[in-house]
């Protein structure tokens, strides 16, 4: 876990010596813009007990579980909570892990009276594969489609990562499934491909990412980084769909992806700021450590070398999450750190709950691992990685001479 938190310090440049936190966690004093010391005047209903709903996804549309209510609450403005469709709310699904599922419900009264946070609402969430391309809050995913495709080849390898790859082609034809029992094998088919159409749907969302880049002015050495990024998620893609196939006997592909709307609104400051901080900051560092922790538990060499290869991608697009959020702080200032620290906290809350991520039902050793230790795993990232890393952004915050900068407590996450 030294060597991550070693990297994310490094990209962002920090230079911090700091301890690290003994818990999953904690909680950040303050939170975005100053204070509201009112609640709304507006009479509220209490916010409903949060409850899962609808069928049981595990389909291959790359949900899983039910959708289940969290509950996200923020300051009124100017006295009034939000409507639904203007609010702005920290830890909204942001489709690395997690989905949002079902529109946004509220304004509801806070159940904590004393709480500055007054406007409560009810947002769907609901576990899913990767990082999709998001249009006004919906993924957006290109249908699997069977038969003849490149995307089911295996990719050739860049300059800088020949050792690595050039052997996958060799290793996939190595690749024995006849072992497995049908059904493991249409299973394994199944969740392969669904990692292959987040893989797939990330080109787009970096792309898109590159293009914000370029309409807030930011420097070349991101813009440059992002660009990379899409290329990796192509390769991925290649990768995940080449293992479907190979478990499913068939040639494995994806139809069109519906990009309309994607690049209307590339978003402010602020917004891409918080975006990546969930996506990019927690989101491809979790993804990194998990695809890590699995390249070790593979058996076969093909899984092994794809899980490698997506691991140290991921890892890198963390550093490259991490650095925009430090180039970003120090465009925005004070601000925008206090608004960072809180949009970490819900993150981290998010990241170190128990998670419903399937694999139970799949020999580990193909590429799963169980739902317990992904749990397992994501708090210790979170108390060994994330949090410190999360300690040099709030710190860098209070070096820009905010007045009551954000700092991170020792109350855990989880009670």
């Amino acid at each position: 876990m030294r060597v991550y938190l070693h990297r994310l310090l490094i990209a962002s440049q920090w230079g911090a010596s700091l301890l690290l936190a003994s818990g999953c966690g904690a909680n950040v004093e303050g939170g975005p813009g100053a204070p509201d010391t009112e609640n709304a005047p507006q009479t509220l209903e209490p916010a409903p007990a949060p409850a899962c709903y609808g069928p049981v996804y595990d389909d291959g549309f790359g949900y899983h579980g039910q959708c289940c209510d969290i509950t996200l609450c923020t300051t009124p403005v100017n006295g009034v909570c939000p409507d639904v469709d203007k609010v702005e709310l920290a830890g909204r699904p942001p489709g690395s892990g997690e989905c949002e599922c079902q529109p946004l419900r509220g304004p509801y009264a806070n159940e904590d009276a004393g709480s500055t946070e007054s406007c409560c609402y009810l947002v769907g969430s609901i576990s899913c594969d990767g990082r999709p391309l998001l249009v006004q809050g919906t993924p957006r995913l290109a249908d699997v489609r069977e038969g003849p495709s490149a995307w089911s080849s295996a990719p050739d390898a860049p300059a800088d990562r020949a050792e690595g790859l050039r052997d996958f082609n060799a290793a996939l034809r190595e690749l024995d499934t006849a072992a497995l029992p049908a059904d493991v094998r249409a299973r394994l088919a199944q969740r392969w491909a669904e990692r292959g159409r987040y893989e797939h749907a990330s080109v787009a969302s970096f792309a898109r990412f590159s293009m914000a880049l370029m309409a807030l002015g930011a420097p070349p050495a991101l813009v440059e980084a992002a660009h990379q990024a899409a290329l990796d998620e192509v390769r991925h893609a290649r990768l995940a769909m080449a293992l479907a196939s190979a478990y499913g006997g068939a040639s494995l592909g994806f139809g069109p992806l519906a990009v309309d709307g994607a690049f209307e609104d590339l978003g402010s400051l602020t917004a891409a700021t918080l975006a990546t901080v969930v996506e990019g900051c927690v989101g491809e560092t979790l993804a990194a450590i998990e695809a890590a922790a699995a390249a070790q538990e593979a058996g076969p060499r093909a899984v092994r070398l794809a899980l490698l290869e997506i691991a140290e991608d991921e890892m890198r697009h963390a550093e490259l999450g991490w650095a925009f959020v430090r180039w970003a702080i120090g465009m925005g200032g004070a601000s925008l750190a206090r608004e960072v620290a809180a949009t970490l906290e819900q993150a981290l809350r998010v990241a170190c709950k128990d998670t419903t991520v399937p694999g139970e039902a799949l020999p580990r050793e193909h590429g799963f691992l169980p739902t317990e230790e992904v749990t397992s795993l994501r708090r210790q990232a979170a108390a060994q990685v994330l949090r410190p890393a999360g300690d040099a952004l709030v710190e860098h915050g209070r070096a820009n001479g905010a007045a009551r900068s954000p700092r991170l407590s020792t109350q855990p996450l989880l009670s």
